[in-house]
Formats: structure tokens, C-alpha cells, sequence
């Protein structure tokens, strides 16, 4: 079942920002930190390796104390994101929590987050508000990467 899914990172101030996800069932907001993950640069190579159609790749956001994990994957022909909820990842890790599922096709999983991360690359302070550079490199690579996979939907790069 495809379903619209939109992106949004807001509110980028002193290390914190806010990760807005929603689909026409589902909705999940948290306010993550820059550290310890370089969660951005995480976040683009997954959507790399997953319009490749590889492995099943993670992306980490702490909340301090919460994490939660966006699990990008390949189900047979289907594309899929799980976020999980870590209420306790260093101890149990039957204490996590599927909070969010999306079903669709790996460009309507992509573009969303490619959208929402052109828009932080736009931002002039990112660096200083953020405490880390924008992965300009990788940007660069996954624009080429969506535009590619735009004129050969079927191949697998």
C-alpha cells in the first residue's frame, strides 16, 4: 500500500533539532541531539545504500535518554522504514517499541527525506547550530543517486 509520507527537520538551535515524520496514518515527532551520532551523515548514506537496494541499514537519533532507530529495508519488491523506540538499548532490547511503519516505494521514502535535508542545507547556521558540517558530499551523491533511479526505476545501481 503506497502512502503519502512527508519530512520535516525544524527548530534547528543549539545542538537540537526537532525530526518530524508523517504519513497519512501515523505521526511521530522527537527532538534529537547532535550527539553522539553524526546522525544526518548516517541518515543520507542509509538512503544511499537503500536506493541501491543493499543491506538493511540503520539510523541512529538520540533524545537523551530515548533513541530511536530508523531501519530502512527491503521486503521483496516492497521498500520499507521501521522506527523503533530504544527505551533501554543497553539492557533490553525487548523493551523497543515499533513506533512508526512505512510501506511504499523507495522513492516515496527517499524524496521526502531528500527534501527536508535540502531544505537544512540551505541554512547558513547549520554548522554553528548544529555543532557538526552538513554532509555536503553526500548530499551530492544521493541527488545523483534519486536522479538516476528516477530514469531507471528498475535498475539496481
Amino acid at each position: 500500500m503506497l502512502q503519502t509520507f512527508k519530512v520535516c527537520f525544524r527548530c534547528l538551535s543549539h545542538a537540537w533539532i526537532a525530526v518530524e515524520l508523517l504519513s497519512q496514518e501515523q505521526q511521530l515527532s522527537f527532538i534529537a541531539s547532535y550527539t553522539p551520532y553524526n546522525s544526518f551523515l548516517e541518515l543520507i548514506d542509509a538512503l544511499l545504500v537503500f536506493l541501491k537496494r543493499s543491506d538493511r541499514t540503520v539510523v541512529r537519533w538520540n533524545t537523551e535518554p530515548i533513541e530511536y532507530e530508523f531501519q530502512f529495508y527491503n521486503h521483496g519488491q516492497q521498500a520499507i522504514l521501521d522506527i523503533l523506540k530504544l527505551r533501554d538499548c543497553w539492557t533490553n532490547r525487548l523493551a523497543n517499541e515499533l513506533v512508526l511503519r512505512i510501506n511504499s516505494s523507495h522513492l516515496s521514502i527517499v524524496l521526502p527525506f531528500w527534501r527536508a535535508l535540502r531544505h537544512l542545507q540551505t541554512d547558513s547556521n547549520f554548522e554553528q547550530q548544529w555543532g557538526r558540517a552538513f554532509p555536503q558530499r553526500e548530499m551530492k551523491l544521493l541527488g545523483e543517486c534519486i536522479q538516476f533511479y528516477k530514469t531507471n526505476p528498475l535498475s539496481i545501481m
